[in-house]
């Protein structure tokens, strides 16, 4: 249950991709570093729709990264997201262990392909996306 949650995740974090602005100076910057976000990442607050393969599921996340998902049972899920060494990492409400994923370059559709530090791959698309 934790891998499709935190699968779905992933896919919402790549929907975007934010310039950075370099006119800031040094330690500015390395604070911006430690406290990464979910936009910073290039991660669109919104609904998706995560194809696991054998399977499909929503997912929403907002523009702190919080995000809602359901289990392969139809139960709803719910956790944070925080960005470490430039990968979406997903923690479910309750648990202090985190799921981490990568994120391939969007498609002109917004849909990407999502990859776990485990291995599992998904396709995430922004709900309403063809």
């Amino acid at each position: 249950m934790k891998a499709y949650l935190a699968l779905s995740a992933a896919f919402a974090f790549a929907a975007c991709s934010p310039s950075a602005d370099s006119e800031t100076e040094a330690p500015a910057e390395a604070a911006v570093e430690e406290t990464a976000t979910v936009a910073d990442a290039g991660v669109a607050a919104g609904d998706y729709t995560v194809d696991y393969g054998d399977r499909t599921g929503p997912f929403s996340i907002d523009a702190d990264g919080n995000w809602t998902s359901t289990d392969e049972d139809g139960n709803e899920v719910t956790g944070t997201s925080a960005v470490v060494d430039g990968k979406i990492c997903f923690t479910n409400d309750g648990e202090e262990e985190s799921e981490c994923w990568t994120n391939d370059p969007a498609a002109e559709d917004g849909s990407f392909s999502s990859t776990s530090d485990t291995g599992e791959t998904v396709t995430v698309t922004p709900s309403g996306g063809a």
